[in-house]
């Protein structure tokens, strides 16, 4: 029986170290007694802090909050690294930790800012020829790892007592913080792992709102409250619609300017945007191609989810 209290909601939940991600989603399918649950970014079973748990028809939603800015604080320590990047690994190099200076350090961390070029860890749950690279690792196998281009926002280094230096970063999606860490040693001619990390916030969607994933182990769901998409995505900008125009998106209809009774934020400079109704309700998500020549009439390019209003259970894709 699905508890639909539950169902078709967007969750914060406080992940605890230990258990995998996809073991939280299994505890939070057992305690909600929900089928349909799915996590919008991995926390490596070290790492501690938010992970957005989407249920039922809100999973279809789930790239949106995938690409909201992540935050993390972390320590760094200096002079040993392991063959996963972390406290938990072998231990593979190992190196004397010399005095450094506070702003010698401070200055590698600000040389990230930016875009930047990184390699996710081989132990990692991304996937190569339709395998997690932590399960090749783990065979023996050493699979080429492409690298990625991240965008690094803030990169602060919270103290210094050597070997451990603690730091926070504001970061783009697809960023491994273990893979950071080592680049830091190698910035600084040293080892590196990490010892400690923690994601404190995505988007606006922080850890002291988050429920605690011990209690779901328990299959206590006691204080556990989500929230509706409409509301979970009310970081996007929106328009609200005609009824005409509404009824007329079930048939593939692209509304236009026109057909917007209201604008909430800035609707013209690209991307998903909410898709209203007139008691704010979640209609659908459009998307704005930016740069893209279009009728200066037309609203959006496209729509991917459908919610039908009339029964606030039912939702289907179009377009």
């Amino acid at each position: 029986m699905i508890m639909d209290e539950f169902n078709n909601q967007l969750f914060v939940i406080d992940k605890a170290p230990g258990p995998t991600s996809f073991a939280v989603v299994a505890a939070f399918k057992r305690a909600a007694q929900l089928r349909k649950v799915g996590h919008t970014g991995t926390l490596d079973p070290l790492a501690q802090g938010v992970l957005l748990l989407c249920t039922g028809t809100a999973t279809r939603a789930v790239e949106h909050f995938m690409n909201l800015e992540k935050e993390y604080q972390f320590d760094i320590c200096l002079g040993v690294e392991t063959d996963t990047l972390d406290k938990e690994g072998e231990v593979v190099r190992e190196a004397p930790c010399p005095d450094l200076g506070e702003n010698e350090i401070r200055e590698v961390a600000r040389s990230f800012v930016g875009e930047y070029e990184l390699v996710p860890p081989a132990y990692s749950a991304l996937k190569k020829d339709g395998r997690r690279l932590y399960e090749m690792a783990r065979a023996g196998e050493t699979p080429e790892v492409q690298s990625r281009v991240v965008r690094i926002h803030e990169f602060e280094v919270i103290s210094v007592n050597l070997p451990a230096v603690t730091c926070r970063i504001r970061c783009s999606r697809g960023t491994y913080v273990r893979s950071l860490a080592k680049d830091f040693g190698v910035k600084l001619d040293l080892p590196a792992h990490i010892d400690r990390i923690s994601r404190t916030r995505i988007g606006p969607f922080d850890r002291a709102q988050g429920f605690p994933s011990e209690k779901l182990f328990e299959k206590d769901i006691e204080g556990l409250r989500g929230s509706e998409l409409a509301e979970a995505l009310d970081f996007l900008p929106g328009v609200v619609l005609d009824e005409r125009a509404r009824k007329a998106l079930r048939y593939g209809t692209l509304p236009g300017v026109k057909d917007v009774v209201e604008s909430i934020g800035d609707v013209t400079k690209g991307g998903p945007m909410r898709i209203l109704d007139d008691a704010g309700a979640l209609v659908a998500i459009g998307e704005r191609n930016h740069g893209k020549r279009r009728h200066p009439l037309q609203l959006f390019d496209s729509f991917r989810m459908y919610v039908n209003t009339d029964s606030s259970k039912g939702m289907r894709r179009s377009r």
